[in-house]
């Protein structure tokens, strides 16, 4: 069944990082490294993995996001990155992210591939993870790569326009979508064949704009425009709304390992590794544990009757072995103890 680019064109946003952070201006999406969004070109990146620990070890620490809903009022917190000895891990993950990985300048680029033993089309989809890094900070660019096969006639596509030029990039181009093992399915959002001539959904020709600068093929839609970096087997998406490359910025905290352990008192137990930090019996729902020197926040949000709340439990290592607890809502301290 074929899928409406509008729902395509959704799902890739969706795919992307949705924090509420300010946008940076699009960068060129060419294969050169000015900073931003674009990619590393080979010739000045290094994939040296010494180098790469080398410079991770630079920039330890724990990346969250804060993003405000202006439906519900509330800011939510989210980890994205964990660095730490020369490694990076993905959200609270304790295996640290496989791909090929370039640094060039302050930037890391990481290619990740598919994982095909997943229920999630989306999950099927080799991406890459542009990261831009400062004092304090992550700036992350997230990249759909569409997978080229030969070129076939699709039912229900029909001719956008025709560049003579692009029929040296001659194939379909599709991500995968789906949400069980029988539904993944092929999503095309273009195609292109020996002539040049560019087919998207019959339903949205009238609505896209299509132009080609050497490898870059940019398709305007309504929702968002797209560009996309044409390679020998795929297309690298860069998605542009207003003009604006899409990107979430990411602030640093402490990592969590100097004060790993489990800290107890009656039924109240803290739970600490390098990952993560949980305390039971709060009923946690959406946690996210920021440390910042020695003050550790978990905040969790949840939502009952379509309202939405926001719970701060502050903890306060001692530094002789306790923790101090605060309860949210003004509930109470309580002093833990390290076991």
């Amino acid at each position: 069944m074929i899928k409406k680019v509008l729902l395509i064109a959704a799902a890739l946003i969706l795919a992307m990082s949705c924090s509420k952070n300010n946008p940076t201006d699009p960068t060129n999406n060419g294969s050169v490294n000015n900073g931003g969004g674009s990619i590393i070109d080979e010739n000045t990146g290094t994939s040296n993995p010494t180098s790469i620990s080398d410079f991770l070890k630079k920039h330890e620490g724990r990346y969250y996001s804060e993003e405000f809903s202006e439906q519900y009022g509330i800011t939510t917190r989210y980890i994205y990155y964990r660095i730490e000895s020369g490694k990076i891990y993905e959200e609270e993950s304790k295996t640290e992210i496989q791909g090929n990985k370039t640094i060039s300048g302050n930037k890391l680029q990481i290619e990740i591939q598919g994982n095909q033993s997943s229920q999630y089309g989306s999950d099927w989809n080799p991406h890459i993870e542009i990261l831009n890094f400062s004092d304090n900070s992550i700036q992350e660019f997230y990249k759909m790569v569409f997978t080229k096969e030969n070129f076939t006639t699709l039912s229900g596509y029909d001719i956008v326009t025709t560049i003579s030029q692009a029929g040296k990039y001659a194939g379909n181009y599709y991500v995968y979508g789906g949400d069980t093992d029988t539904e993944i399915t092929k999503e095309y959002l273009f195609t292109i064949d020996d002539k040049g001539n560019i087919y998207s959904v019959k339903d949205y020709v009238s609505k896209i704009r299509c132009s080609l600068n050497g490898n870059v093929l940019t398709l305007e839609f309504p929702e968002a425009k797209y560009n996309f970096i044409i390679e020998a087997n795929r297309a690298i998406a860069s998605i542009l709304i207003n003009n604006i490359e899409q990107t979430s910025t990411m602030r640093k905290s402490d990592l969590l390992t100097p004060y790993a352990g489990t800290y107890s008192e009656g039924s109240i137990t803290l739970t600490v590794d390098e990952a993560n930090a949980v305390i039971t019996p709060a009923d946690l729902m959406n946690p996210s544990a920021i440390l910042n020197g020695n003050n550790l926040t978990i905040y969790d949000h949840r939502y009952i009757n379509n309202t939405a709340k926001v719970e701060e439990h502050k903890i306060v290592f001692n530094g002789d072995g306790t923790a101090t607890y605060t309860k949210p809502d003004n509930g109470g301290t309580v002093i833990l103890k390290k076991n």
